[in-house]
């Protein structure tokens, strides 16, 4: 039979289990990611009025949240010889508040389908750079050039060597961030427009587990879908522009935490 000393003492445990439990985790930092701005999409190129007012209306809501930092994951225009639409990109870009670091990344509508030197070149003229690696708040966070994936041109080595290195850093966490989704689904699925070719996904997703990738998020798919490798989660967003799926246009926000990190899409007000 408990005794009454041990019975307040089960009662105590019980009472601080379910205190811990319903604390809520501490918000250390939060970031955004935007993609496929992809102005000109929705016209065919007549016009990019559509996609700049979503754009906007992203930029915004971005600048109410304050984030850390946003990052943008390619696609930024539908014709990447277009210097108009790359112009007004570049131009509505800035509008973003001054304090809130803005990264970049291509899509294949940025250095093209399968990027070669006169491809990239092009891009260099109006970006200054198609990957970036960076820490904040011990953790680090990687933007690659998908496109180079599957090339077959000498920039595929130099950025996997790159990768490999930026992975090899001190870091408690890693995220990465990429146009392409590797998969959208599921690991094993079929190659397709949407996703990397299995050869090339098998060896990057090998890569980023042994490295202890904490998550992988990507665009291109106009559609947001949520698939894992291991104990990686491959997080694809939905675009700001066109949609090609059941999502509206939006934006993720991610929130960083002590030992774990969340995520949510949000949707841009319906006018």
């Amino acid at each position: 039979m408990i005794s009454a000393k041990q019975l307040v003492l089960v009662i105590l445990l019980t009472c601080t289990y379910f205190v811990s439990a319903g604390k809520k985790q501490k918000e250390i930092f939060r970031f955004v990611q935007l993609t496929d701005t992809q102005l000109g999409m929705i016209s065919k190129n007549e016009n990019s009025e559509e996609e700049e007012r979503l754009y906007k209306l992203a930029i915004d809501e971005v600048n109410k949240l304050k984030p850390a930092f946003v990052v943008i994951t390619g696609d930024f225009v539908n014709l990447r010889t277009d210097t108009n639409q790359i112009k007004t990109f570049i131009e509505l870009t800035s509008l973003f508040k001054k304090k809130i670091p803005v990264y970049l990344i291509p899509g294949n509508h940025d250095v093209g389908q399968k990027p070669d030197k006169s491809t990239l070149d092009f891009y260099f003229r109006f970006y200054p750079t198609d990957r970036f690696s960076f820490a904040y708040k011990c953790v680090q966070f990687i933007g690659i050039n998908s496109c180079l994936v599957n090339s077959g041109i000498e920039e595929e080595t130099v950025q996997f060597n790159w990768l490999k290195q930026e992975l090899n850093k001190n870091t408690t966490r890693k995220i990465i961030f990429s146009h392409h989704p590797f998969f959208t689904h599921h690991f094993n699925e079929k190659d397709s427009y949407s996703n990397i070719p299995f050869i090339q996904r098998a060896e990057y997703m090998k890569l980023f587990h042994s490295h202890g990738v904490t998550a992988i998020i990507a665009g291109h798919y106009h559609n947001n879908a949520e698939a894992q490798f291991q104990d990686i989660p491959m997080i694809t967003t939905s675009a700001v522009g066109k949609q090609l799926g059941k999502a509206n246009s939006g934006f993720r926000i991610i929130r960083v935490y002590n030992d774990s990190i969340s995520h949510s899409y949000f949707e841009l007000p319906v006018e």
